[in-house]
């Protein structure tokens, strides 16, 4: 991506921090400053070494520079992809290349945030002094990209200056820091802390539990150098929260309300934001990188349907496009469901189309027919924890009928038709792309047989503390 495609909010990498690697000059100087105190052969053979690096193995260099890992990973792997930021230094990377004949390399003019990696999965992702150049909230959007484009146990080897000082330290171990850098890079030590952005020890390896990133070896190769050796592993928003019944999981509204005084109606927001959240943050990736426009969001009349309202209204405020339909007439919702939706229905009333009652008829089946071919997204509202046995009227028509629709699906809580406790299916069931199960995780979600329904599995927040409920249970 280039810098004039990237969005305005994006952080601007080819905006240089520190020394300007993208002026031609200085980026022939490089290797020679680097080599005063880095070993780059050494370097490589550490890699291999610390990563069990194959010949068969696909690798991509993150910020690359010259080569350094580039060459001589050409030499010994299948393939190998480079990105960095300076033109200058791609263009003598690629006379290295050219010189040695080397064809298996592609490389290509980006950073950490606007590399998109489309070919097929990684085995290994290697950046060496590189991901200092981006501030902290980037470093962890950065590792999440690189998480996405690795196979399953594959690794990433970061090494970069991290600060293990404590922070009310700072001044002294800022100090010995940059006395042991100054050895060995000069001038650019000062640099290095004044204007980039290397950060502690303890929040990189915080962003590495959350993104899924299980570190398996860390080397200090100098008293400003750490190399982190980290496997993929389970994301950690799938790991943290205990699955339970269908059963425990229908008390939380009530022990919410009885425990902490937090109203019903106030947890159905919150619901519907997290389910916004996690929908703008996932949904692109999901979909081959096409960012979602027309939204159609299918509620039921229990609270997994107004859970939907509040989603749609959510949605709406972020610039989609949202229309819904309600599996129930007006007269059968009730309580926190009923609330959203009147709210819903009065913020679209000048947008007939945003709302319409499926009542079984030929009618409301070619309604429903036509927005299932409008939409690039379907949300389902269903039924959520509420499915128990055989599908009933209309959902065992209408349960079919968005899975054969061929847009992807997003499920509040559980795909509907899907038993919340054993992953069973009695009839049929939704197959989501993506699935979000509201506080905590249900059993069911979690089992073997339900991958294939509940795609990929996230956990939306809905504003209570989880551990006090789970023990009073």
């Amino acid at each position: 991506m280039s810098p004039q495609n990237q969005p305005t909010w994006l952080y601007h990498e080819f905006q240089h921090t520190g020394v300007d690697y993208g002026n031609a000059e200085v980026a022939r100087q490089f290797e020679g400053r680097h080599r005063s105190f880095r070993d780059f052969d050494l370097e490589f053979q550490r890699i291999k070494e610390r990563v069990d690096l194959k010949r068969s193995d696909v690798v991509l260099d993150l910020g690359c520079g010259s080569g350094a890992f580039v060459v001589p990973a050409a030499k010994y792997c299948r393939k190998v992809y480079g990105a960095d930021v300076s033109k200058s230094m791609l263009a003598l990377l690629q006379e290295k290349l050219d010189a040695q004949g080397l064809k298996n390399v592609e490389l290509f003019n980006d950073g950490f945030l606007s590399y998109s990696h489309d070919r097929e999965p990684l085995d290994v992702v290697v950046s060496s002094i590189a991901l200092h150049h981006i501030p902290d909230f980037w470093k962890a959007v950065a590792l999440q990209k690189i998480v996405d484009a690795l196979k399953p146990n594959g690794k990433l080897y970061l090494l970069d200056v991290f600060f293990n000082f404590s922070v009310s330290d700072w001044r002294n171990g800022t100090q010995k820091l940059l006395d042991d850098m100054s050895e060995a890079a000069g001038g650019e030590a000062n640099v290095h802390v004044s204007s980039e952005y290397s950060t502690f020890n303890w929040i990189i390896e915080g962003m590495f539990e959350r993104v899924g990133l299980e570190v398996e070896q860390t080397f200090d190769d100098a008293t400003f150098l750490r190399a982190y050796v980290c496997r993929k592993s389970k994301p950690f928003r799938q790991d943290y929260q205990t699955a339970i019944t269908r059963e425990a999981s229908r008390s939380i509204d009530a022990e919410a309300v009885r425990l902490w005084g937090i109203p019903s109606l106030l947890l159905m927001e919150n619901a519907g934001r997290s389910l916004a959240d996690i929908f703008m943050a996932n949904a692109t990736r999901l979909d081959n990188d096409q960012k979602p426009r027309r939204i159609l969001i299918c509620c039921g009349k229990g609270n997994n349907g107004g859970d939907g309202f509040v989603m749609a209204r959510r949605l709406s405020l972020l610039g989609l496009d949202c229309r819904v339909i309600a599996f129930g007439r007006p007269d059968e919702y009730s309580g926190d469901a009923l609330t959203n939706l009147n709210i819903f229905k009065a913020s679209t009333k000048d947008s007939p189309e945003k709302l319409f009652f499926f009542d079984q008829s030929q009618v409301s089946l070619n309604q429903l027919a036509n927005k299932l071919a409008w939409c690039d997204w379907i949300v389902d509202g269903l039924l959520g924890t509420g499915a128990v046995g055989p599908l009933r009227t209309p959902y065992n028509q209408i349960v079919p009928l968005l899975n054969q629709s061929g847009k992807p699906i997003f499920s509040i809580d559980v795909p509907s038709g899907l038993s919340a406790d054993d992953g069973s299916v009695y009839t049929d069931a939704i197959k989501a792309k993506l699935t979000v199960a509201l506080a905590v995780s249900k059993i069911g979600l979690t089992l073997e047989c339900a991958k294939r329904y509940v795609g990929e599995l996230h956990i939306g927040d809905i504003g209570i503390p989880i551990k006090p409920f789970i023990e009073n249970n």
